[in-house]
């Protein structure tokens, strides 16, 4: 197996430190209403992760140069978090109005179901993104 270069170990660590955050709040906010409080922590204990293991990767690598390939790569990588995005909130927006039209939305829970479905289809896109890009290093030219 071949190195890995820079942009290979920092995807690597970014979708690491994504699957420790996503992974227990899927899991957790299925068990009960979510709250901001615990949104906001992931969003924190996400960030914090990033940095650190950013910067781990950053201290343990010599060549950080990108060139060309990996300037289309990550553009691949965002093409694909992007039709994510887009196509996961097309459909939460067409389940909330089914969900309206048969009576079934408290109207106290609206905002904080849509910003916990939100983060939900960026953490979902991040994740298409980090994979697709991964997926683009390995193939060959």
């Amino acid at each position: 197996m071949p190195s890995l270069s820079y942009q290979e170990r920092s995807l690597y660590g970014e979708l690491l430190a994504d699957l420790a955050v996503f992974v227990p709040y899927f899991i957790l906010i299925h068990s009960g209403h979510p709250s901001i409080s615990f949104i906001a922590g992931s969003i924190t204990i996400l960030i914090l992760a990033q940095i650190i293991l950013q910067s781990i990767i950053a201290i343990a690598t010599r060549n950080r140069l990108k060139d060309e390939r990996d300037r289309l790569i990550a553009l691949r990588g965002y093409r694909s978090g992007y039709f994510t995005v887009v196509s996961l909130m097309l459909v939460g927006m067409a389940l909330l109005w089914v969900h309206s039209m048969h009576d079934e939305l408290n109207a106290g829970h609206m905002g904080l179901h849509f910003l916990s479905v939100f983060f939900a289809v960026l953490m979902l896109a991040e994740v298409v993104k980090t994979v697709a890009q991964l997926i683009a290093y390995r193939r060959p030219l």
